[in-house]
């Protein structure tokens, strides 16, 4: 039985975040399914991610991250200088916020997780037309989010970006995103990607 346990499910794209740094780094693990309404004392605030290894409990999936890139050997999710990790945190902060609060959220409207006015929707809808550019800029200018290499900043935004072909109004504003293409294809050839792909019967559903 595997020493790490993560508590989540395959749709989840912090979860998946997570799984790949597992598999990028070798980490042997064991998937607890846990949704946020089972997640219990692992999460006070009742959200997917959560982690244990031996008496260690973590959440927040760019905690748990940081905590496997340290504890374990295999490729760094982060680099050894100082500028170089901080341009990593600067991108992984960037993908739990501003993606969380434009497409992610829109995502989560679509597939009805997250009920909110038809308003609230066109503007989750109508950011993620201003924060989509801003990442295909970056990625523009190296090959991944924070350099040559890949880091944390990849695995958290990547798993959010996989969804956009599924809803049209992503798919349109994607398409005019050439170096995000060029990023997801090649995430889309690494052994971490293929090992953490969601099964189909428990792909979300649009809303009709």
């Amino acid at each position: 039985m595997a020493a790490i346990k993560i508590y989540g499910v395959p749709p989840s794209t912090f979860t998946r975040a997570v799984r790949m740094g597992c598999h990028e780094k070798g980490i042997d693990y064991e998937l607890v399914p846990t949704f946020p309404s089972t997640v219990g004392a692992l999460n006070p605030f009742g959200k997917i991610p959560a982690m244990t290894h031996g008496d260690l409990t973590l959440f927040e999936s760019s905690a748990i991250l940081r905590y496997l890139d340290q504890a374990f050997p295999g490729p760094k999710l982060w680099p050894a200088d100082a500028g170089a990790a901080a341009l990593v945190d600067q991108w992984v902060g960037a993908a739990g916020d501003s993606l969380l609060n434009s497409a992610q959220r829109y995502m989560a409207a679509r597939f009805n997780f997250l009920p909110v006015p038809a308003e609230m929707t066109r503007k989750y809808l109508d950011k993620t037309r201003d924060v989509l550019p801003v990442f295909d800029r970056q990625l523009g200018k190296a090959k991944y989010l924070a350099g040559d290499s890949l880091t944390a900043a990849d695995l958290m935004a990547c798993p959010a970006f996989f969804y956009f072909p599924e809803v049209a109004e992503l798919r349109a504003i994607l398409d005019s995103q050439p170096n995000c293409r060029r990023w997801m294809d090649d995430i889309a050839g690494r052994p971490s990607f293929a090992a953490t792909v969601t099964p189909p019967e428990m792909r979300p559903k649009l809303a009709n």
